[in-house]
């Protein structure tokens, strides 16, 4: 019943995004239902093919001029801040690295794809701005469709994550 409940709701907000053609439409559905109606959403935009559903931001991922405006149209809400500020979990970008990055980049990210300088050169910021390309699918170079189907597992925090464990291997700007 719950999940019948879920596809209904899930199909009723897509049908008001599809329907309001250049309206941006913003729902706030926090924990576990949350969750659910997200991956919902983002299975069943990409199955229709839609450019115009997709989850846009989480809280994590607001530049601060976003959360400025944000805050300014709830009044006395607030958009949390990430967690512990620039806190990067480097355990983590290194179980993300190894599994979806060292087999084409290297264990130490020291290969150079493409005609670049290897992402262990690159400061943080650059490599956290094009997992981000990848993921919203702007970058069309070799690999494109390996490194977007990758990017588009990681949220805000797991791209610094990774970014900032690169850069924990020495060979990148500091």
């Amino acid at each position: 019943m719950k999940r019948k409940a879920l596809m209904a709701l899930a199909a009723l907000l897509m049908t008001v995004a599809l329907n309001a053609e250049n309206e941006c439409v913003c729902f706030e559905l926090k924990g576990e239902f949350g969750d659910e109606i997200k991956a919902i959403l983002q299975k069943y935009s990409k199955n229709l093919g839609s450019k115009d559903i997709k989850v846009v931001r989480e809280d994590s991922d607001l530049t601060v001029a976003e959360r400025s405006f944000l805050e300014s149209l709830m009044g006395s809400a607030k958009v949390s801040a990430p967690a512990g500020g620039k806190a990067y979990d480097l355990e983590n970008g290194k179980r993300l690295y190894d599994r979806d990055c060292a087999s084409c980049h290297g264990v130490n990210a020291e290969v150079s794809l493409s005609g670049k300088a290897a992402i262990g050169t690159w400061k943080p910021e650059d490599i956290s701005l094009e997992l981000r390309d990848y993921q919203l699918g702007q970058y069309d170079g070799p690999s494109r469709f390996v490194k977007q189907s990758i990017a588009t597992t990681y949220r805000k925090k797991e791209m610094d994550d990774v970014a900032y464990y690169i850069q924990s291997l020495g060979g990148g700007s500091k």
